[in-house]
């Protein structure tokens, strides 16, 4: 399996994800023709991704561990009907995982949308930068809370899962100019609440 490395050297960042893209769709087409072990591939590639994601949604480690687990069982119940000249299969699980938060959502109304990052405490060895990191979180977390569901969706999948606009569209099912015109727009609403100015 090869990783997408991100590096300040742009071009090298693009050619590696390439390279996983293509990877990652050879396991997508034996997949569709029913070979579990090529799946079990693509589970193994994208666990991390759909738990983070949900996770950021939910808050709640259980649930996010329920949604991700539900994700990769309904995307190989329906593996026969994906088409990679549809979107990349990586988009069909975030659309997957995202339909299932919302779902979710409805059936509890009270359920917290609310960005979290992480352990706040990962080690005690240096605990003024662990107490400056959950300093941080909160803020995040307060910022964020600004915004819609759909709004923090979009900015969790542009800046925490670093999508691409096409990504997301596929996934909000919304055009790619309206995503990218939205993402600053809320950019903007982002920095004036962390200004103080909202």
């Amino acid at each position: 399996m090869i990783i997408c490395y991100k590096t300040t050297h742009i071009s090298f960042y693009l050619i590696e994800c390439v390279v996983m893209s293509d990877d990652y769709n050879r396991f997508v087409k034996r997949a569709i023709v029913g070979d579990k072990n090529a799946f079990a591939e693509l589970y193994n590639i994208f666990l991390d991704r759909i738990y983070r994601f949900t996770y950021y949604l939910v808050d709640d480690e259980f649930l996010a561990e329920d949604i991700t687990q539900n994700t990769f069982v309904k995307a190989w119940n329906k593996i026969t009907t994906f088409s990679l000249t549809g979107g990349t299969f990586q988009s069909y699980l975030y659309t997957i995982a995202r339909n299932l938060v919302i779902d979710h959502q409805r059936k509890k109304k009270e359920i917290s949308l609310e960005l979290t990052i992480g352990d706040n405490f990962k080690s005690d060895t240096n605990i003024e930068e662990n107490l400056l990191r959950n300093e941080s979180m909160s803020k995040v977390r307060q910022v964020l809370s600004v915004l819609d569901e759909d709004d923090r969706q979009i900015i969790i999948l542009r800046y925490f899962e670093e999508l691409s606009f096409n990504e997301i569209a596929l996934i909000t099912a919304k055009k790619s100019g309206a995503i990218r015109v939205k993402v600053h727009r809320l950019l903007g609403i982002l920095r004036k609440k962390l200004e103080g100015n909202i």
